[in-house]
């Protein structure tokens, strides 16, 4: 009887374990998920328009948590291609505002936030983000006409403080991204491109309340509408650890084209390495308490299980933006390969200082939902140009796909991945064996 309760106890815990083990990383650069990943607002993504003006921001989080103007005049305007080919939603700094309906996930007691904005007019006072009135701050992210940071908030105890970084973290040239952690156990910590702003040691308890989320104004007080455009805008419930830090920067860093100060582990969105700036994701470790091993972002691919991960070591990748299809036929391996994705991705595989690593091999897993040209009467494959001339007609392709169900396929233990190596996937031919000998068909599918 008691073995028989074990067994039913193991199964209970199984059943519990799977769905957690299971979640994918598809927060931002392969970071969180709607659990963590509170709000995430891409002017790439989710934006409905009345012509240039916003009337829906939509949240990409998973939580539907969406950003949508208090009324027709307050409208933001989108900018296209504003910033490295993306995007970019304009704020007028006369009435120009979005709000997010109040809801128990904004009430928060630690985040990490970040935000890509550019002044157009720097003043007293552009107000970014903003949960709460002014000195009653759950937390708060507004710049002054010398741009620098301004974070006040306030605790349960009543106390409120409002410390700023130094002048001039902000722009009227070029986008910024700016980090905003806090924990009680930490205190708070500003980032500009990565770089450290400001730090303290506070380790009250911020105190809740009941307001909505303000993007681009400060509720109850006048003359805190931004003039200034904003790209992106991450909120996590948590603050990240070191290297979930540095990954998402080098996803942001990657996608908007800007240096970061620190730990810029991501090299192949230089225009010298081809520019493979899109759905940046990536694994990585600084210690034994900061590490992240399973990624995949926005993209079809996921990383997970490296197998040598040591201290200050990160793997990320990104793509060069080619089309989604099995359309290219003529850079393959020709014997066993039917198609390949116009797409390619690249590697970095890097410490912070930029020397190559080795993390070992990692398993890589390829989502085939939705793809024009994908049969599953065709083995996927993973083509890598091991040899790095820019070629995979001269590549033999690693056909260990194992289908995961949904159109999901892994390829376990790859050890081909190295530092700027290029890679893709294609369709193999089918195998045809007669006395006992292989050979592929060549009809197309």
């Amino acid at each position: 009887m008691l073995k028989k309760y074990k067994r039913s106890f193991l199964v209970i815990m199984l059943v519990f374990l799977l769905p957690i083990t299971g979640f994918s990383q598809t927060g931002p650069g392969g970071v969180g998920n709607a659990a963590t990943n509170v709000l995430w607002l891409d002017a790439n993504r989710g934006i409905t328009l009345a012509g240039t003006s916003v009337t829906n921001w939509a949240d990409q989080s998973g939580n539907t948590f969406n950003a949508i103007p208090p009324s027709t005049a307050a409208r933001p305007t989108i900018i296209n291609s504003s910033v490295n080919g993306y995007p970019s939603i304009n704020f007028d700094g006369t009435n120009d505002q979005l709000r997010i309906t109040d809801a128990a996930a904004f009430d928060l007691t630690q985040w990490d936030i970040f935000i890509v904005p550019i002044v157009n007019v720097a003043k007293n006072f552009n107000a970014w983000m903003v949960k709460g009135l002014d000195g009653a701050e759950n937390y708060e992210v507004l710049s002054y006409a010398d741009n620098r940071i301004h974070t006040p908030v306030i605790f349960t105890t009543g106390a409120r403080t409002f410390p700023s970084s130094p002048a001039g973290q902000l722009s009227t040239t070029n986008f910024t991204i700016i980090e905003y952690s806090y924990a009680t156990t930490v205190g708070r910590d500003i980032y500009r491109n990565n770089a450290s702003i400001y730090s303290d040691n506070e380790n009250r308890t911020p105190r809740a309340n009941n307001f909505d989320l303000a993007i681009g104004n400060e509720q109850g007080t006048s003359g805190r509408f931004i003039n200034g455009g904003l790209a992106e805008v991450l909120m996590y419930n948590t603050r990240l650890n070191s290297a979930q830090r540095i990954i998402v920067n080098n996803y942001l860093a990657a996608k908007y084209n800007r240096p970061l100060t620190t730990a810029d582990v991501y090299n192949e969105d230089d225009a010298a390495n081809g520019n493979f700036d899109h759905e940046v994701a990536g694994i990585g470790r600084v210690d034994a308490a900061n590490t992240h091993t399973d990624a995949q972002g926005t993209g079809i691919v996921r990383v997970s299980d490296p197998a040598n991960l040591d201290n200050d070591e990160f793997l990320l990748w990104g793509h060069d933006d080619g089309n989604l299809t099995l359309s290219n036929t003529t850079d393959i391996p020709t014997t066993q390969t039917l198609s390949r994705f116009g797409r390619i991705w690249r590697v970095s595989e890097v410490n912070v200082s930029g020397t190559p690593v080795d993390v070992g091999t990692v398993d890589i897993r390829v989502d085939m939902t939705g793809i024009t040209g994908f049969s599953e009467a065709y083995p996927p494959q993973l083509l890598v140009d091991t040899d790095n001339d820019g070629l995979f007609n001269d590549e033999t392709p690693i056909t260990t796909a194992t289908s995961l169900g949904s159109n999901q396929y892994r390829f376990n233990g790859v050890a081909a991945l190295i530092n700027n190596a290029r890679f893709t996937f294609a369709l193999g031919r089918k195998i045809i064996v007669t006395n006992k000998r292989i050979t592929y068909r060549v009809d197309k599918n």
